[in-house]
């Protein structure tokens, strides 16, 4: 099985187009939850800024991550 890094470092490679550390942290929490099997974290952003919108759009691509990687194995 693959680490969450080695997710991370799949999705995020070198020459794909930036993401922001809070669009990243969004991700990275998404994938951590399922691979512990547990609750995603609350929202570590005060909703409406752009902190949390980042925030969230990353957790939809996590979300994509994860069901990828899922449906590979």
């Amino acid at each position: 099985m693959q680490t969450v890094d080695d997710l991370m470092e799949k999705a995020f490679f070198e020459g794909r187009d930036p993401r922001s550390a809070e669009y990243k942290q969004g991700a990275r929490d998404v994938l951590v939850a399922r691979m512990a099997g547990s609750a995603l974290p609350a929202i570590p952003f005060k909703v409406g800024t752009a902190q949390a919108d980042a925030y969230l759009a990353g957790r939809e691509e996590g979300g994509i991550i994860w069901r990828t990687m899922a449906a590979a194995s």
